[in-house]
């Protein structure tokens, strides 16, 4: 059971085909996708997280066939060949891409992280999508979070992420018009950002199943 501003909400976990929806979260790194993704998890088991291919080998925090998929070089350009790879990202000297039929319409809630400048192609694949969008203007924050929470990349990926961060966040605003919301994240406010996403995702999430 979830308490969002002392009020009870409750989802049910009833699905139907033609409800099912795809969450979307999209943002830079650093601004708190994983920890709201992996909260929502926790809170919501109905809902499956999809899994990546990717060729960039896996954090000691991340298993083989959980949210990434390990695959090489060649395997990973042979599946994108054939078009069973979309959404294809190269990032920081590895490439990334969904399973195409991971986006068709299913009897689940399914659960994703989506590349902000791959937002458009994701949807035209599947309308569905529900996507929320996580932008910030404050570098401090997203290097803060990268260096001394995360710590999963050296100094120089650290710079990197928060370099591209700023052309990220654009993309975002730019294309605000494919995010069913778009969140600030604020040191100030840092606490608050799941419950604003669970507010966003009530009503969806309750409509699943009638």
């Amino acid at each position: 059971m979830l308490y969002i501003n002392n009020q009870k909400v409750s989802f049910s976990t009833t699905k139907r085909k033609e409800d099912t929806m795809i969450i979307s979260l999209s943002g830079p790194s650093g601004i708190g996708k994983g920890f709201v993704k992996e909260r929502l998890l926790q809170i919501f088991p109905q809902i499956q997280e999809l899994a990546w291919f990717t060729t960039r080998p896996l954090r000691s925090n991340e298993q083989q066939g959980g949210n990434r998929i390990h695959v090489s070089l060649s395997e990973f350009n042979q599946m994108a060949e054939f078009g069973e790879i979309v959404l294809v990202q190269d990032l920081f000297g590895h490439r990334y891409g969904l399973r195409k039929e991971d986006l068709f319409p299913s009897s689940d809630i399914k659960l994703t992280e989506v590349h902000p400048d791959n937002m458009l192609e994701a949807i035209r694949i599947n309308p569905r999508i529900f996507a929320i969008g996580f932008v910030t203007f404050d570098l401090l924050l997203l290097r803060k979070r990268l260096s001394v929470i995360r710590k999963t990349e050296s100094p120089a990926e650290i710079e990197k992420r928060v370099k591209n961060a700023t052309s990220e966040i654009e993309t975002i605003l730019r294309r605000r018009s494919l995010f069913a919301s778009v969140i600030e994240v604020t040191e100030a406010k840092e606490s608050l950002v799941l419950d604003e996403v669970c507010t966003v995702l009530k009503s969806q999430l309750e409509n699943q199943g009638g």
